[in-house]
């Protein structure tokens, strides 16, 4: 996913990582958990 910042500088918006604990079927209700990981948040690398 791309989009233009301020002066027209490019930023890429991806990089989803996760940790699954329980597998099966995600249903309206569930307790979902998000954790962001310590600061600084960088932005990562291009591969």
């Amino acid at each position: 996913m791309l989009k233009r910042g301020a002066g027209g500088r490019l930023i890429r918006k991806a990089g989803i990582m996760a940790l699954v604990l329980e597998g099966g079927e995600v249903r309206p209700g569930d307790r979902i958990r998000v954790a962001l990981p310590p600061e600084p948040h960088l932005p990562l690398e291009r591969v």
